[in-house]
């Protein structure tokens, strides 16, 4: 498989030391593994390297998280940028599937060349670095599978003991056209066990702050440490349906365990230049104009009316209607500007302002979300209309709701059930245009309604839970190189 091999020559190094940013080491030399990993700066220039493989543009910078909303009911792919994502009607060749394949297996590879090559020069770091670095890596591979595995293959909850078809699941460095490498796909159970083995791992060795640095916070914002972890851990045990955890991970971000978060005074606080490390932030892919060469490519340019203007705001999210938490005096529609000119007659969010550089960062873990996560994991666990759910559901909404709007009580909803649709769909406006609403919709079995075409106009049948282009082709050209090894998802 061609894009799961990734070769025993090929690694990452810089020149300075580990002090550099993630965004300033680039590859520079194709050097043999007794040189690639010869120092301590180059051990660590590697590890960093992995990020660099999500940060692909065709993966976590931006196109991983518009195609997850692309397939939501809250945006009108107005350019057809997304291809045919946006109407679920991709071909096994589709060059959408393809890149997303290749990019997360990229970075797979080389967390797993790091991997090898970190046990194999262990004499050169003190143990405690080692094992930070370790689980960097085990962070970076987690990520990548989870991304990869919510894109091609159905929701944990598809079948009841989540035995359906997931995608291979590739831990060792393999040399090129090691046959070795091609391997079938593991079950969904599978890969979402390898994640949360590879998460917890990565939690008990990550640090919760990197101070040697040059520069402390950037580096605690775009390198994995344990609140990340814990974050990230919480949300694969709610795709999961494993409440229990999820709460658990969650609770232990609020409560401080790995370093303080809290939400922004204001609901834009958190987007745009000079906010990408506020306290709101846990962790996010940065970026920057050399990241984003093209123009389109960035979340900027794909989602802003001032941009490409690819992406608009769908009346379906606007409507109190069909989307009846977002309440007409809610702050965040000061986040929603009309377009200009042709685009006069559509909507767009202004959470990527950075038109001209192309450099906002792309959003993938919001203290918002930890909040509500909790407050959804611990109403589904608790006997009753919990109140510590109705509090954490009150931090986010309070900060947007109306002057004039009362906070939420437990006597304000009817059963629990009545509590779960609003922390849902206090998630659904929160979290807007960050690559969360069709995978959310997914993992409680939702039915995707209301969903304008590209003109705006038009509604799209409802596509319901299970559907077979739900998700991504496995790309054809990969299943062919396997000689059917990998087996093709259903429908393609």
């Amino acid at each position: 498989m061609r894009y799961i091999v990734y070769s025993l020559l090929v690694i990452v190094l810089v020149d300075s030391s580990c002090q550099k940013k993630v965004l300033d080491i680039k590859p520079k030399d194709i050097l043999y593994n007794d040189l690639a990993f010869s120092t301590p700066e180059k051990i660590e220039a590697a590890t960093i390297a992995g990020y660099d493989g999500l940060q692909n543009y065709q993966f976590l910078a931006g196109r991983a998280l518009l195609y997850v909303d692309a397939m939501g009911e809250d945006i009108i792919d107005r350019g057809q940028t997304t291809g045919d994502i946006n109407h679920f009607g991709q071909l096994s060749n589709s060059a959408f599937a393809a890149s997303v394949w290749s990019a997360g297996y990229d970075a797979i590879g080389r967390a797993n060349r790091t991997l090898s090559g970190i046990m194999d020069n262990s004499d050169k770091l003190n143990p405690t670095k080692a094992k930070e670095l370790i689980a960097e890596c085990k962070f970076v591979r987690a990520v990548a599978n989870f991304y990869l595995v919510n894109f091609y293959a159905q929701p944990y909850g598809f079948t009841l003991d989540a035995s359906h078809p997931g995608i291979p699941l590739i831990t060792v460095s393999y040399t090129s056209n090691d046959p070795d490498a091609n391997k079938p796909r593991a079950s969904v159970g599978a890969v979402y066990t390898a994640i949360i083995d590879d998460l917890t791992a990565a939690l008990a060795d990550l640090p919760v702050s990197y101070p040697n640095v040059t520069d402390t916070v950037y580096n605690n914002k775009t390198r994995g440490t344990k609140a990340a972890a814990a974050s990230f851990l919480s949300r694969v045990y709610l795709y999961k349906g494993d409440y229990s955890n999820a709460k658990k991970y969650a609770l232990d971000v609020i409560n401080g365990m790995y370093g303080t978060f809290a939400l922004n005074s204001t609901v834009d606080g958190a987007f745009g230049p000079t906010h990408y490390m506020t306290k709101e932030t846990i962790w996010s892919i940065p970026n920057n104009s050399n990241d984003n060469p093209s123009t389109n490519y960035s979340l900027p340019q794909n989602y802003n009316a001032l941009g490409r203007a690819d992406l608009a705001v769908s009346p379906t999210f606007l409507d109190t209607v069909t989307n009846r938490y977002f309440g007409k005096g809610d702050k965040r529609r000061s986040m929603i500007v009309t377009g200009v000119g042709t685009y006069s007659t559509l909507s767009f969010t202004t959470k990527y302002p950075d038109i001209n550089s192309r450099a906002d960062w792309a959003p993938i873990i919001r203290y918002p979300e930890v909040l509500l996560t909790y407050a959804e994991a611990q109403a589904r666990t608790a006997t009753g209309i919990d109140g510590d759910a109705v509090a954490k559901l009150n931090v986010v909404r309070d900060r947007a709701k109306a002057d004039t709007t009362l906070s939420y009580t437990v006597n304000s909803f009817y059963n629990n059930d009545s509590l779960i649709a609003a922390i849902l769909g206090e998630r659904r406006i929160e979290l807007a245009f960050e690559g969360h609403r069709f995978w959310d919709l997914m993992r409680i079995k939702a039915t995707v309604t209301n969903k304008y075409d590209s003109d705006g106009q038009k509604k799209l049948s409802d596509q319901p839970f299970g559907a077979q282009k739900n998700i991504f082709p496995i790309p054809q050209l990969e299943v062919d190189k396997s000689k059917k090894v990998l087996a093709q998802n259903e429908g393609y």
